[in-house]
């Protein structure tokens, strides 16, 4: 049916052009005119059957649409097919002069543009001959050569395939070695300028390399071989250049030699980490820097058969070893040539603090040879500047060595926390714990780590207070921060970080015998605590959480400060105050616990802030340190209890059941301790422990749940505290001897030969409350006595 229409419009033109021919030979003009008209009634036809084909929504389909549109669809395979062949014939068969067509037509302007491409592909290698060797290329020409380096290789109208055969020239690299060279023997070069000079060499180096490690992948194996030996090679000569001007006799070249040769290891590091940070998987370890490897660990042949694994452990000495190696290689030399000129020194100094920065990869479980050597050079510089006769020219190398080792134990405690242990700008940096954010990062992670190495918490804290100025970075926290204008709440965040460190400090040094409790600098931050409690929180209340910390943080102190005089008393049989914080620390344990002398009840509250050390001080100095030490023990397990149940109710006082853990352990440390017994306290006290006692039992009766099992647990310790008193053979109620305070001296209290006062203070807000009574002893407040509220 679909072929009759086709053949009928085909038909209808066929007679109207027959007719039309016959009017023609009838007569001329008329059949003309005829014939024009068949033709534009055939255009219109044909436009209309083809306009679908165009716009397919044209309303117009005639019988002859479908034919054409199958025409117009065979006619495009036609066209098509040597256009798709022509690209395929190139790539096998050099056709010449293929490549300049563009479809069916030459392209004029691609001739001329692929012709120039070649003819400069030849040049370039010429034009870099020419620069380099018949060229007047001066150093600062070299400087912005190797400047725009990283943009000419990486730009893309570079050629890649030809790059690695001119720019590993010997000319290019041979003239980079000279480059470094003059880092070290200009004179007129500054330490910046030279700094710059070593960063630009270091990078265009690693272009030049890594272009070269790419170029050899497509390559057979001997032409790999040959550029690996090339490449180690190269390194290796550069090192034995710098390692020669290090040992020259003139200290200026040999320290600037090390200084430069430093740097240089260190930017090649620092390319190391950027490409391994943020992946998982490491790498394959670059083989032309094994030359650099064996420099630092000539001993290490290394395993082939373990494959990944040594990968993995050439990575972890890279990345963990080689940072502090290469610092303590310059360390070592500057030691060596400590005689340089000041201005070579400075440069030597400049160097150092840019080496800190890459010393965030340094941790490691176990300590390495390289940490050891480290450590053993730390000492003999500490040791030299201590006591030579010219160590102060190499101070500031001991500081850095200092600083370096405060990073590193604090690498140690940011070990689970990769945010903090990757800002080697802050924990190397000269402020160190008296950054605020860096100890409020710092009390976050000490918890946990203190928990995970119970081993090695108490050598690593007594370093931290010892070596790295723990006492004077938390003073410098607590003074800078009663300064600011900050609101209450952030002054107390700093607080409690303050507070945090302290509690975990005296938890890990308990009964240490190498920090010294009486030192002025922790009797000077104890000042301060008190101090910023007193002014900081006026008219602002803390809540009981933090105060209930504070009562904690205020018994591990006078607990430490208890061991300490004790362990004085039995080593030399008295007690010698070496300084007014010593003083003040005494006379505060003495106010804090609740001791003092009735017959003069302010004389110890004179003491508190410093005093003079004079004929009356002199006088009741040894009796009261017996008496503290006979009394101090209990006092201080009276005043946990007191702070015990004042997180009752737990639910209302918002204190972490960790906390009140640590009361136990307090507790169970003072009932344990036997170099401060607790059953020798005199009668009066005894009477206080009778109080909490029965406060404890009146409670118990009016609490539930969790609050009751606090209280019990409390009962529980107090009578613990009774049955061992009733071993003794003797009632201390009876009079007994005291120890001896002197050499010739002795001192026998009764009830009536020592009448003391036990007093409460109340230290959220810095304040003191008295409660006095009859002269054979005193009555305490409930209210009052505890540490913190």
């Amino acid at each position: 049916m679909y072929g009759t229409h086709v053949l009928l419009h085909i038909s209808v033109f066929l007679f109207f052009w027959a007719i039309s021919d016959f009017f023609y030979t009838v007569h001329h003009h008329f059949g003309t005119v005829a014939r024009y008209a068949l033709v534009a009634s055939l255009i219109i036809y044909i436009l209309l059957s083809i306009s679908p084909l165009i716009f397919s929504n044209s309303p117009y389909n005639t019988p002859m649409t479908p034919p054409l549109r199958a025409a117009c669809i065979i006619l495009r395979i036609i066209i098509r097919f040597p256009l798709w062949c022509l690209p395929r014939i190139r790539g096998k068969f050099e056709l010449i002069g293929l490549q300049y067509y563009k479809g069916i037509h030459f392209d004029r302007a691609r001739l001329f543009s692929m012709e120039a491409k070649k003819r400069a592909e030849k040049l370039e290698p010429y034009a870099m001959k020419w620069l380099f060797t018949e060229n007047d290329f001066s150093d600062n020409d070299m400087d912005k050569f190797l400047e725009a380096l990283p943009g000419y290789v990486s730009s893309h109208h570079t050629k890649k395939d030809h790059l690695d055969d001119y720019l590993t020239a010997d000319h290019i690299l041979s003239r980079i070695k000279e480059h470094f060279i003059t880092c070290v023997t200009s004179v007129e070069l500054s330490d910046e300028a030279s700094i710059a000079r070593v960063s630009s060499c270091v990078r265009g180096l690693r272009y030049i390399m890594e272009n070269n490690r790419e170029s050899c992948k497509d390559k057979d194996a001997p032409v790999q071989d040959e550029k690996l030996k090339f490449r180690q090679a190269y390194f290796q000569e550069l090192i034995v250049e710098f390692k020669t001007l290090g040992d020259a006799r003139d200290p200026t070249i040999a320290l600037r030699a090390s200084c430069i040769l430093a740097l240089a290891i260190q930017g090649l590091l620092s390319q190391l980490v950027s490409s391994t940070s943020g992946s998982k998987d490491l790498p394959h370890f670059p083989k032309s820097l094994d030359t650099l490897y064996q420099f630092f660990f000539p001993n290490d042949n290394g395993d082939p058969t373990l494959g990944e694994g040594q990968v993995e452990r050439k990575w972890e000495n890279v990345l963990h070893n080689v940072p502090l190696a290469n610092m303590r290689m310059l360390a070592e030399a500057i030691h060596s040539k400590e005689h340089a000129p000041p201005s070579t020194l400075s440069f030597c100094w400049t160097t150092l603090d840019i080496l800190l920065t890459q010393l965030g990869t340094i941790h490691s479980k176990e300590p390495t040879p390289a940490q050891i050597n480290f450590d053993t050079l730390h000492r003999n510089v500490s040791t030299y500047v201590h006591s030579g006769e010219r160590g102060f020219r190499v101070t500031p190398l001991l500081e850095v060595l200092d600083t370096v080792g405060r990073g590193r134990r604090l690498l140690m405690a940011f070990s689970g926390h990769d945010k903090y242990r990757n800002r080697a700008d802050i924990v190397f940096g000269k402020e160190y714990l008296r950054n605020s954010d860096l100890l409020e990062a710092f009390a976050q992670c000490l918890p946990g780590f203190i928990m995970n190495s119970p081993e090695d918490c108490r050598d690593f804290m007594e370093n931290v207070v010892r070596n790295d100025d723990l006492w004077t970075s938390l003073q410098v926290n607590l003074w800078n921060t009663q300064k600011s204008d900050s609101p209450t709440p952030d002054k107390l965040r700093v607080f409690e970080n303050c507070c945090t460190v302290l509690d975990v400090t005296f938890s890990a040094l308990d009964d240490s015998r190498e920090v010294d409790w009486r030192a002025p600098e922790f009797g000077s931050l104890a000042q301060r605590f008190e101090s910023f409690i007193t002014y900081c929180f006026q008219g602002a209340f803390m809540g009981r959480a933090t105060s209930f910390r504070v009562g904690i943080v205020r018994a591990r102190v006078f607990k430490a400060l208890l061991g300490q005089f004790e362990n004085d008393l039995d080593r030399e049989g008295t007690i010698t105050f070496r300084s007014q914080w010593d003083v003040a620390s005494f006379a505060r344990l003495i106010c804090a616990i609740g001791v003092r002398d009735e017959k003069d009840p302010e004389f110890w509250n004179s003491y508190v802030d410093g005093g003079h050390i004079g004929a009356e001080f002199t006088a009741k100095g040894p009796e009261m340190t017996h008496i503290t030490k006979r009394d101090g023990p209990l006092l201080i397990f009276c005043k946990l209890g007191h702070l015990a149940v004042s997180a009752v109710p737990l639910a209302l006082s918002g204190v972490d059941p960790k906390d009140i853990e640590k009361v136990w352990k307090l507790q169970d440390k003072l009932m344990e301790d036997k170099r401060l017994p607790l059953d020798c306290a005199f009668s009066t006290v005894w009477e206080e422990l009778d109080q909490l006692q029965e406060h404890v039992y009146n409670l118990c009766g009016k609490t539930t749940d969790q609050d009751k099992e606090i209280l019990e647990r409390l009962l529980r310790a107090i009578e613990v505290v009774y049955n061992r008193r009733s071993f003794r053979s003797e009632d201390p109620s009876q009079g007994r001897p005291v120890e001896e305070h002197g050499p010739n001296t002795s001192i026998v209290e009764d009830s009536t030969s020592s009448q003391r006062a036990l007093r409460g203070i109340s230290f959220a807000s810095g304040s003191t409350a008295v409660t006095g009574g009859p002269s054979g002893g005193t009555q305490i407040s409930e209210g009052e006595d505890s540490f913190g509220l």
